[in-house]
């Protein structure tokens, strides 16, 4: 097979390295609200990538590893874990909450957001 460097060629080949990169059963998440402990909520703009193949969050700070994800009805539970801390993921439809447990306090971050995709 002979490949031309047409447009079509790159924008082809440009597709199929960019889905390389994706997880196969991923969930992206966007968190717009943060509450720390007590503290009235704030806006934020964090993210991550919940990868079920890989066994991971992909975090805006680094990886986290899935230890355990259950489903229950539209419920999608997932825990991890990481430096210093244990996390949890709930979505139920749209709606997603992430926590952050600190091993150090204790110390509890809530963050309230949506997440789109399928496991």
């Amino acid at each position: 097979m002979i490949f031309r460097n047409s447009l079509a060629t790159r924008l082809t080949f440009a597709l199929i390295l960019s889905t390389l990169s994706l997880p196969a059963f991923a969930q992206e998440c966007l968190f717009e609200t943060e509450c720390y402990e007590a503290d009235a909520c704030q806006e934020t703009a964090f993210s991550l990538t919940a990868d079920l193949d890989g066994e991971r969050l992909i975090t805006d700070f680094g990886d986290l590893t899935i230890v355990a994800a259950k489903q229950s009805g539209a419920l999608t539970t997932i825990f991890s874990t990481g430096d210093g801390a244990e996390y949890l993921l709930s979505r139920n439809g749209d709606t997603a909450r992430f926590t952050a447990h600190a091993n150090d306090g204790p110390t509890v971050i809530t963050y309230l957001g949506t997440c789109k995709g399928e496991f």
